[in-house]
């Protein structure tokens, strides 16, 4: 499938070696639970391992702000989200990519900087690039 609409969340987490598991169980718990919601609220998604051992990607298309932003909301993805950002060893960046055949409407939703679409965590926080 070729897809040149709509936009699409890549996100980049550095996990602290010393507390993978527990990142792992936070991230396994989150995504599993909205299998249903992403079969009928997304593109696409996918979620891969990086180059760095530590460093886990996350690529997220969804069909409107509405499905994304109900998920956001939930009580939830907010503690799973937190508890991700106090294991990670740096901020999680958002790289916001549009498609081909959209506007650029998409970029004024989240400008660039921190983050406030996302939990912060005791010593880092969520940046969009």
């Amino acid at each position: 499938m070729v897809q040149t609409t709509g936009s699409a969340f890549i996100n980049i987490w550095k996990i602290e070696p010393s507390r993978r598991d527990e990142f792992l169980a936070a991230f396994n718990g989150l995504w599993t639970r909205f299998v249903d919601v992403m079969d009928r609220d997304t593109n696409f998604v996918f979620y891969g391992w990086g180059r760095e051992p530590d460093e886990l990607i996350i690529m997220e298309s969804w069909k409107s702000e509405e499905a994304t932003n109900a998920v956001r909301a939930m009580p939830v993805f907010q503690e799973a989200l937190a508890t991700m950002l106090d294991c990670s060893s740096q901020p999680m960046t958002v790289q916001i990519v549009t498609g081909l055949d959209s506007d650029r409407s998409v970029f004024d939703l989240y400008p660039a900087g921190k983050s406030h679409f996302h939990p912060s965590g005791e010593d880092v926080g969520s940046i969009f690039l």
